[in-house]
């Protein structure tokens, strides 16, 4: 009996983990920064990919949302919605984007940030588009999507 039951439960734990799918966590920007509708000051980091910066860019465009890019390392305003990111891919037969984070700075408060991680499992539905999840990510921070409803476009 002992020979049977250990390779059902070895089998299952196999499956519950491969299938753990993406997901996001986070706060988005409360109403009172949203309502006095700062300039948005973006932070290129130069260690995560340049695909990043260019859908950050993107969504900001095709949102109309006043933004500046600077580089790290840079002074910046205390009075405009400050950007900073982070993104990390890993290699799991294809590339995919397994880990982000975007956070939000406004009067030297943390105001904001935003998580999506892949797990690294069987799970197919981390091979997805990495700029449709970062524009997820700036849905929910922007407030146009709760972290639900993002998720079940995953």
């Amino acid at each position: 009996m002992k020979n049977v039951i250990f390779p059902i439960v070895i089998f299952m734990a196999l499956i519950l983990t491969g299938c753990v799918s993406p997901k996001f966590s986070g706060d988005p920007l409360p109403v009172e920064v949203l309502a006095q509708n700062p300039k948005v000051l973006v932070i290129n980091d130069k260690e995560t990919r340049d695909g990043f910066q260019s859908a950050i860019e993107g969504w900001m465009d095709t949102n109309k949302i006043n933004y500046v890019v600077k580089q790290e390392g840079v002074e910046h305003n205390p009075e405009e919605l400050t950007i900073e990111y982070v993104g990390y891919w890993n290699w799991d037969l294809a590339l995919f984007l397994s880990r982000a984070e975007i956070e939000a700075f406004y009067k030297g408060q943390r105001v904001s940030k935003v998580s999506y991680e892949a797990p690294s499992t069987l799970h197919t539905g981390k091979f997805g588009d990495a700029a449709e999840r970062i524009n997820l990510m700036l849905e929910i921070m922007f407030g146009k999507l709760s972290l639900a409803d993002a998720s079940k476009k995953l």
